[in-house]
């Protein structure tokens, strides 16, 4: 594979710059440090370009926080103007992230995302009788700095490229040169393509059935579970090998009995939410329902919010669930599974 070359031009381009800008307003209007950048705008984005164009971007500085989504995770957000330079960054090589990228890679993707990796997933439970569901332990704890960077090389040669990119990953870590922060743009873009390799090797290597990847999501089918148990050797050693992580615990299971899969029980003869995404949507329905009761949002966000939330599962057979929580008069969004 080419590496690319002549992409630093690009990414400091003044055009790119307020392109990137712009992305990082989108639901920080309101904040504290968005409001205080476009006080100045123009002498503010020159600012940008001008860290970027030196190379002098003094990365770091993260705000840490601990959520619960559903399970606790800590999320490190950095300064806003840091935000437009990651986007600045990403606007320009998002497509050279997706050139070794396998067709049934979903996350961060254009056409590509949750649903679509679930509706793949449903397709195949048809067509093969056992599968193989697997993640990886404390993904983005885990990745490591030194292999992250060698992957970065193998696709990109611009130097100064790498030199911004190599500044990302060395500010921030949980363990000597281990971690990328949840919170940060180019986070996700490093973690989906970590394991770009590793779905090569399993395609090609080990011939699954049926393979996709949603993040460290990821699924094989087979015609028997002893296939699959001789591949699930053969993914850990790799994946502890070359990527330096640790696989959690296999599931195996009969595809006719449902596939677990990103908050979706997937079965031969539909689509189902799995117990804990129906707690966490009667969660998220009674926060919007408690925040227009004391009128923390007006009606029209709450119908805004609520609409983004039926959104998310509205791929599963969800209609009961959704007259029970809005009410029998409640006119519900369209289903689509």
């Amino acid at each position: 594979m080419k590496r690319q070359s002549r992409l630093f031009e690009h990414i400091v381009d003044y055009n790119n710059i307020r392109l990137a800008f712009l992305k990082a307003l989108r639901g920080n209007r309101s904040s504290y440090s968005a409001v205080n950048f476009c006080k100045n705008i123009e002498e503010n984005l020159a600012a940008v370009r001008g860290k970027l164009t030196s190379l002098d971007c003094g990365w770091g500085r993260y705000r840490s926080f601990l959520i619960k989504d559903p399970k606790l995770r800590v999320i490190s957000t950095a300064p806003f103007e840091q935000r437009i330079m990651h986007h600045a960054i990403m606007n320009v090589i998002e497509p050279v992230f997706d050139r070794p990228m396998i067709c049934n890679s979903y996350a961060c993707r254009k056409g590509k995302g949750t649903h679509a990796a679930v509706r793949y997933a449903f397709g195949r439970g048809k067509a093969s009788p056992f599968f193989l569901k697997l993640d990886i332990r404390k993904y983005f704890d885990s990745i490591d700095h030194e292999a992250l960077k060698a992957q970065l090389r193998r696709l990109i040669k611009d130097q100064r490229v790498l030199f911004l990119l190599d500044g990302v990953i060395d500010s921030y870590e949980t363990a000597p040169g281990k971690g990328v922060p949840i919170g940060n743009l180019t986070s996700q873009f490093f973690a989906n393509l970590y394991l770009a390799a590793m779905d090569h090797f399993i395609l090609e290597q080990l011939r699954p059935c049926a393979y996709c990847r949603y993040m460290d999501d990821f699924v094989l089918w087979a015609s028997s579970q002893v296939e699959l148990k001789t591949m699930f050797a053969q993914v850990d050693e790799y994946v502890t090998r070359n990527l330096k992580l640790a696989v959690k615990q296999p599931v195996f299971g009969k595809t006719a009995a449902g596939l677990p899969f990103l908050g979706f029980l997937i079965k031969e003869n539909g689509i189902f939410l799995l117990q804990k995404s129906k707690r966490r949507f009667k969660a998220r329905v009674a926060e919007i329902s408690a925040s227009l009761s004391s009128g923390v949002i007006t009606e029209e966000k709450a119908a805004e919010r609520s609409r983004s939330v039926c959104a998310a599962i509205n791929l599963a057979r969800t209609n009961f669930l959704r007259r029970k929580v809005f009410g029998e008069g409640e006119r519900l969004p369209a289903l689509t599974g």
